[in-house]
């Protein structure tokens, strides 16, 4: 996911100027292969679920945690959890608007529309930036810095093999792959 964040803007802006030019050109729009297809988010909380219980073992036995931590970790991860499932829902919903109007140079939208979708983007991402911090308070308050720093590590492990899992059970080729076309 954190792949998919980055460097959003820059990529959003220069498919923003090279779409219009291809169609321009008379051929047909790009190929912009959907990184979240209808029933994607259900399928990655089920990929997830499956992870989860090891990544609990996981979690447990690298960061030393107590019975009482492990429990506190979970009631952390579940406040927060609704949240982030609801801001990865509105930016497939932007992301997958913004792809239908670059691929198909849609021009009714007009570029105070594209510009408005981006900066829908980039507002989940502030937002999630302040779950993270926020979450991260709440970690503070029973687990060490260093503790936290390898739990950030180790979930962005598990992010990574949540999105190869996926990859692979639809035959997803890697962002930037022959085909595959920007990741938004």
């Amino acid at each position: 996911m954190r792949r998919i964040t980055r460097g959003v803007a820059a990529l959003c802006v220069a498919c923003a100027a090279v779409a219009p030019a291809l169609a321009a050109q008379g051929g047909p729009p790009p190929r912009v292969r959907d990184p979240f297809p209808p029933g994607g988010i259900e399928r990655r909380a089920m990929v997830e679920q499956q992870l989860r219980e090891a990544f609990a073992r996981t979690v447990k036995e690298r960061l030393a945690l107590t019975d009482e931590q492990v429990t506190r970790l979970q009631e952390v991860n579940r406040r927060f959890a609704d949240e982030r499932i609801g801001l990865m829902r509105e930016e497939f919903r932007l992301r997958r608007e913004l792809r239908r109007a670059l691929a198909t140079g849609d021009s009714t939208r007009g570029t105070t529309g594209t510009a408005a979708l981006l900066d829908g983007v980039l507002d989940i991402q502030r937002r999630r930036l302040d779950v993270q911090q926020r979450e991260q308070q709440a970690l503070a308050e029973f687990l060490t810095p260093e503790q936290r720093a390898r739990y950030l590590a180790l979930q962005d492990q598990l992010r990574r093999r949540v999105q190869a899992r996926l990859d692979s059970t639809r035959g997803a080729r890697p962002p930037g792959a022959r085909g595959g076309g920007p990741p938004f």
